[in-house]
């Protein structure tokens, strides 16, 4: 299950953890965007040991990659624009093995259907998420 928080919501989270334990189960992850991760990273890094992480919309323009890689996501949440942008990329397979490397899922979010499974499988896509309409989560 792939909860979507905003920022007022994972300040109440670091502020009581103890009140959250129900969102602390295995099957259970937090998603957040990029800037709410930005804003409030250094304590959500002291209760990486008790939830799991998603980042929703990755990489806006600007995103500092080495904050992006020193934090112990589960998982990546990809929107249609930047799969679409990067997908014939040289580097996007190295990116996504790279994750897969340290078991971080990968999820794109799509209008468009998934590929065939080979193409998912070859790029480390861990699932495929089909919308309706193209919009930022978070």
């Amino acid at each position: 299950m792939i909860i979507p928080l905003n920022l007022q919501q994972v300040k109440q989270i670091i502020a009581a953890p103890e009140q959250y334990s129900f969102w602390q189960e295995a099957h259970v992850r937090l998603a957040i965007n990029y800037a709410v991760f930005k804003e409030c990273r250094l304590a959500l890094l002291e209760i990486t040991n008790v939830f799991s992480f998603w980042l929703l919309d990755f990489a806006p323009p600007g995103a500092d990659w080495q904050l992006i890689e020193a934090f112990p996501f589960s998982g990546i949440m990809l929107n249609e624009d930047f799969f679409n942008t990067n997908y014939q990329k040289f580097t996007f397979p190295f990116l996504l093995s790279s994750f897969a490397e340290r078991d971080i899922k990968v999820i794109v979010r799509s209008t468009q259907p998934a590929p065939p499974a080979g193409v998912m499988t070859a790029l480390n896509i861990s699932g495929w998420q089909q919308c309706r309409a193209d919009h930022r989560l978070g």
